[in-house]
């Protein structure tokens, strides 16, 4: 078999796992599956924000999905792992399967949209941006936007500080397209203004010790010229004010004339 041919291959199948675990896992809020071999067989995680749905009671349902992984798609000793989500609401693909299950229940699109985005922006994402593509209100197809705080659209940014989410609403018009991109709030851009207050506080400190030596410095000035004057001092005074001294002109020759 040729390379590209076995690549491939493996690409259709690890989608239609995909497909299906995400049909079977819609209310557990399904993240994603990660692939991976291992000596001892195949090693399948699975990402979702409640792994109490995926395990089922006495792990009843997990094992029902391995034995559909084993026999369906050929997955040689499945070992399926449970990764439970910490933040779902900033998981774009666990936002995207809720809009599509909403919109699957009948809930109005502009509704659904404006509840997925004040969710995801009141947990802390520093922008959203969701499309709802089909035929949402007539027969005719569209493409509706939501979008909330900043958004990268290109370079590394976009790359490594977005998260994508991709799910599907079946419905009697057609298919609907669901996309959330979420971009995380602990990215740095570089074109944000930090300020460290530690460093700060220091730098105030140190200029107030020195403004604090210098007002002292001019007291004990002041103290010394409001204080007595000798008597040296004084005698000399006391002799330039008894001198006669002759007032100077500086009108020149003609105007006196």
């Amino acid at each position: 078999m040729p390379l590209s041919k076995h690549f491939i291959e493996q690409g259709i199948k690890l989608m239609q796992i995909n497909e299906y675990l995400r049909s079977e896992l819609v209310r557990a809020g399904f993240a994603g599956v990660d692939l991976q071999k291992t000596p001892l067989g195949v090693r399948i995680t699975l990402k979702t924000s409640r792994p109490g749905l995926v395990i089922g009671k006495g792990g009843k349902r997990i094992q029902e999905i391995t034995d559909v992984l084993e026999q369906r798609f050929g997955l040689e000793m499945p070992q399926i792992e449970v990764e439970e989500v910490e933040q779902p609401d900033l998981d774009a693909q666990i936002m995207a399967e809720r809009l599509a299950y909403s919109l699957d229940r009948g809930r109005h699109y502009r509704r659904a949209g404006y509840y997925i985005l004040r969710k995801v922006m009141d947990a802390g994402a520093k922008g959203v941006e969701i499309k709802v593509s089909g035929k949402v209100t007539s027969q005719r197809a569209r493409t509706q936007i939501f979008r909330a705080g900043t958004m990268k659209k290109s370079g590394q940014p976009a790359q490594e500080a977005v998260d994508k989410g991709v799910a599907q609403c079946i419905q009697k018009s057609g298919v609907l397209g669901v996309v959330v991109k979420i971009m995380r709030a602990d990215f740095k851009t570089g074109d944000g203004v930090e300020i460290k207050m530690d460093e700060l506080k220091k730098v105030q400190k140190e200029i107030e010790i020195k403004l604090g030596k210098n007002r002292s410095r001019l007291d004990v000035e002041e103290e010394v010229i409001e204080g007595e004057i000798d008597e040296e001092v004084q005698e000399i005074i006391d002799e330039v004010d008894e001198e006669e001294v002759e007032e100077i002109s500086i009108e020149s020759e003609e105007e006196e004339k």
